[in-house]
């Protein structure tokens, strides 16, 4: 309930940051990146639509991205491109504004592969997650998921929580088949997903999950077909 009013506090600092700001999926060749068959290129795309939109909220300069915060300060976000050993250098460019959890969302691009990076619209705070955060009915929880095994993490879905200022990963997900995708969510304790899966007959095959909490407060998953 604290998270909830929490959000509706941030909603009311900034009224104006629904409007045109939820975030915009990088997607290449399709929508805002019609014609572009580079993600990095495709967010930066995004990034030239949405930073007008802000009204002021975010900048751009030669040293980086520049996030106003509602507690009065600026969040600087560089971009890594330090090449050392071991090092994986991000690039970050602003793609909207969550409006159902009161964070600035963040494309960031590796080397191989890339994330989203959610930064708290009030302290900062931020974290890395896999993919567009689905919200749930009453904003206390999010699914993600990964199209690929970023970084040797073997997960393909998660669900976090939204715990004050910050988020918490509660549940993660391994299956034995293709991405998961097309998330929606039945309650705030449940959501349906979508997995394909190819026959030995080379035929695709879509089939409807559900993920939910079971009476000890645990995720349970009851696989389709």
């Amino acid at each position: 309930m604290r998270s909830f009013y929490i959000v509706l506090c941030w909603l009311a600092l900034l009224p104006e940051a629904v409007s045109g700001q939820e975030p915009i999926a990088v997607t290449e060749m399709k929508g805002q990146c019609a014609g572009i068959g580079n993600s990095d290129d495709c967010a930066q795309a995004i990034e030239r639509r949405q930073v007008p939109l802000s009204h002021g909220r975010v900048r751009r300069d030669s040293t980086g991205l520049h996030l106003r915060l509602t507690s009065g300060t600026t969040l600087s976000v560089p971009d890594d491109t330090v090449d050392t050993a071991g090092a994986w250098p991000t690039w970050f460019h602003y793609i909207g504004i969550s409006s159902a959890l009161g964070y600035y969302v963040l494309w960031a691009q590796h080397v191989e592969g890339a994330a989203i990076r959610l930064v708290n619209a009030r302290t900062g705070w931020s974290v890395l997650i896999p993919d567009l955060p689905v919200v749930s009915p009453d904003r206390g929880r999010f699914v993600t998921t990964a199209t690929t095994f970023e970084r040797g993490d073997p997960e393909r879905l998660q669900v976090w929580r939204v715990e004050a200022d910050t988020l918490r990963r509660e549940w993660g997900f391994v299956p034995n088949y293709w991405v998961p995708e097309k998330v929606r969510w039945l309650s705030n304790r449940s959501f349906e997903f979508v997995h394909t899966r190819l026959e030995p007959t080379t035929a695709v095959r879509e089939a409807v999950d559900t993920a939910e909490i079971d009476s000890g407060g645990h995720w349970v998953t009851r696989l389709g077909p």
